[in-house]
């Protein structure tokens, strides 16, 4: 056997590389680096670096609080913006309460209560009281954790035992979207329609109200201010002695009513991710976010994370616990009881370990109790359990089947929005001749230009061609530009060997990037062998620099998934991340005009799926767009509120836009250049009846009418021919 040497060997195989002209390729595919080695991780990176550049300043700002005065002075600001963040609140309306039934116990009886937070606006709940000692006494709300069952869970239910057997009135009330107030539990048949878990009972409805300028933290926050105000109408109750204590979603719950309300004298914030939000770290893992209710935007502006809540609660006593101590919860830990030392009430903030998975488990339950015996009663808590019972669900109800919605009994969170989207968005003047088209066109840029937070690049695209891909009667260019420093555009374009004579061009942006038409026998090769130019662009986070999360399991699982993170994220940031994409379309503009090839009175711009409203976007913004077609988007924003399911992401979204304009309005914008829709979906992504996008867009054709444009304007049900 001969042996070879393996330089002897790699020398060998290079000659007959070269021999057979095979040497050149990889030197040609190594030639230009990809952007992508310098941007891994490229649009949560980006995100990323804006946020934790924000952390930094206010950890500065946080740095130089050194007295007890500059602690309360942050602590009112804390307060002032949360209150903002949540759009306020409402003013009061008679309670109009009830009580169902009642059910003695030993040493203390228990109510089934409802009341109205807002008009017909339902609250139920459980109200335990003691029926031995000397009242008035002390007074705890508890809103419940994310558990689809709420307060009749039994570890929940040992908790309200524990404290109404030492002396507490407690009244443990379902917040929206659980116990007797879920939205798609079926009491006649046990099932739910969309999920089990109830942060899909807050994330559905939760996204939609961010559109119509409101948050969902706002309505449980507020049904929590009400609660209290129950209490206080309870004689039993001593109103200078009120406490809320809450577990998992129900602590972080229990966190934002004692921000928003003073009248909370001492609070314990259950398992409910008392840590840091920033600085976030990207290290390829799974992204997705907490349900929207969770979230306060835009909060990082102001650098108020979730420590900074929970030391607005100082001076007042709180409690903090934690499954198993860790990094997280120390560090923050450590942040609320120096700003406690600062305020010299280091006693009135401690901790407590469960060492048990996330649960209200027994330790946690007499922590709770203990708790609130040293601070209302001046004496430690009891030292064990007693032994208890949990009641039967039924026996709980306020409702005849455990079920405002399936009862009929006032109205739910989907009512509510179903009758605010009547009156939105707001109505404008229709402008009647071309002078004044112009001066809505001019109105619609500045203000579209405000709610998506867009800015016009003025960064060099700094081309990168990558390489050139031969194909049978075309080749396709493999390239890439820079959008803004840290964010890169992958582009293929489609170059024919016989162009047509007019010249055609086309950009072409797809939901889910270049590649699903851009492979042979694709769209975009049928396009190219009819003569016309194919550039096919990847925007931010799309395709190519898809960052592979998911979400969770199932149809609605895109409510938890990275990019609905992104979105969050950016919208802590007081930015848009579908005006940053939109902003990627117009710089696809600039790139495609920039080519020698393309005739800038020819270029059609076309978008698909969620592509079609960042196209519509980008034509309202840019003049240079003259052709735009909208294939496959969603009708309108206010669809979206006169249901109460979707299949849209949250990338989709843009907070307050329908405070302002409505689909319609930006295709207006876009007169007297054409813009065609193509087959517009609900929803629930279902093509649009041809009637219903005439309605929906009429205001939209008049608009172009009066242009003196009627004919540039369409809408079609079926399939566009681009060429």
């Amino acid at each position: 056997m001969t042996v070879i040497h393996r330089r002897r060997f790699l020398q060998q195989s290079g000659a007959l590389a070269a021999g057979i002209g095979l040497l050149h390729l990889p030197r040609t595919l190594a030639a230009v680096q990809s952007y992508a080695t310098e941007m891994p991780n490229m649009l949560p990176s980006y995100l990323a670096r804006k946020l934790n550049a924000l952390a930094e300043k206010w950890d500065r700002e946080r740095d130089n609080i050194r007295t007890a005065a500059q602690v309360e002075k942050r602590n009112r600001f804390v307060r002032e913006k949360f209150l903002e963040m949540i759009h306020g609140l409402p003013e009061r309306t008679p309670l109009n309460p009830v009580v169902v039934r009642s059910h003695e116990r030993n040493g203390y009886r228990v109510e089934n209560v409802m009341f109205q937070s807002r008009p017909d606006f339902w609250v139920t709940g459980n109200l335990y009281v003691p029926t031995t000692g000397k009242g008035p006494f002390p007074g705890i709300i508890s809103p419940c954790g994310h558990y689809p069952r709420a307060r009749m869970e039994p570890e929940y239910q040992y908790a309200y035992m524990n404290m109404v057997k030492a002396g507490f009135v407690v009244l443990a009330y379902d917040p929206i979207g659980q116990g007797e107030r879920r939205q798609y539990w079926n009491p006649q048949t046990g099932e739910t329609e969309v999920a089990t878990a109830s942060t899909y009972e807050h994330s559905m409805p939760g996204q939609v109200l961010l559109l119509m300028g409101e948050d969902l933290t706002h309505y449980r926050v507020w049904d929590g201010i009400r609660a209290i105000d129950y209490l206080l109408t309870r004689p039993e109750v001593d109103p200078e002695k009120i406490g809320c204590a809450g577990h998992s979603g129900g602590g972080t719950l229990t966190m934002f009513i004692s921000v928003a309300d003073e009248r909370v004298r001492c609070a314990v914030v259950n398992e409910g991710g008392t840590g840091h939000r920033w600085p976030v770290t990207v290290d390829g893992g799974r992204i997705g976010p907490s349900d929207v209710e969770q979230n306060v935007f835009p909060a990082a502006i102001y650098g108020i994370d979730i420590c900074d809540l929970l030391t607005a609660i100082a001076p007042r006593p709180l409690l903090t616990t934690i499954e198993n101590y860790n990094p997280r919860f120390n560090s923050a830990a450590e942040h609320i009881k120096k700003r406690y030392e600062q305020l010299g009430v280091p006693e009135r903030y401690a901790t407590e370990e469960a060492t048990d998975p996330h649960s209200w488990t027994p330790k946690l339950r007499l922590a709770t109790t203990n708790w609130f015996c040293r601070w209302f009663y001046g004496k430690p808590g009891p030292a064990t359990e007693p032994e208890f019972q949990a009641e039967q669900d039924q026996i709980l109800y306020c409702t005849p089947n455990g079920s405002i919605r399936y009862s009929q009994q006032g109205q739910t969170i989907f009512s509510l929005m179903l009758r605010r989207q009547q009156h939105l968005p707001p109505p404008r003047k229709l402008p009647s001749m071309a002078s004044e088209v112009a001066a809505y066109r001019a109105e619609m840029v500045e203000e579209i230009q405000k709610v998506i937070r867009y800015k016009r690049p003025e960064y060099p695209l700094s081309v990168r061609h990558l390489v050139t891909t031969p194909r049978k009667d075309y080749k396709v260019e493999k390239l890439e530009f820079i959008s803004e420093p840290g964010i890169y555009i992958p582009t293929w374009v489609f170059v024919p060997d016989k162009r047509d004579r007019q010249g055609r061009a086309i950009l072409y942006v797809h939901e889910a990037g270049k590649e699903v038409q851009g492979q042979e026998f694709g769209l975009f090769e049928r396009l190219t062998l009819g003569g016309a130019l194919v550039i096919a662009v990847d925007v931010r986070g799309v395709g190519a620099t898809r960052y592979g999360d998911d979400g969770r399991p199932g149809l609605f699982g895109h409510l938890f998934n990275a990019e609905t993170a992104f979105s969050y994220m950016a919208w802590y940031m007081d930015e848009c991340l579908f005006g940053m994409r939109v902003q990627d379309v117009v710089r696809s503009v600039d790139y495609a005009l920039s080519r020698p090839d393309v005739n800038k009175e020819n270029l059609r711009v076309v978008g698909r799926g969620a592509g079609a409203l960042w196209v519509l976007y980008a034509a309202a913004l840019d003049s240079r767009i003259v052709d735009a077609v909208a294939d496959g988007g969603l009708v309108s924003y206010r669809s979206l509120a006169q249901v109460d399911r979707y299949l849209h992401g949250a990338h989709l979204f843009i907070r307050d836009v329908l405070l302002h304009f409505d689909l319609p309005q930006v295709a207006a914008a876009v007169a007297d250049r054409k813009l065609t829709l193509v087959s517009p979906v609900d929803p629930m992504l279902r093509p649009v009846a041809s009637a219903t996008v005439r309605r929906e867009y009429e205001w939209t054709a008049m608009v172009y009418a009066n242009a003196g444009a009627r004919g540039r304007f369409q809408s079609l049900s079926g399939p566009l021919a681009l060429l």
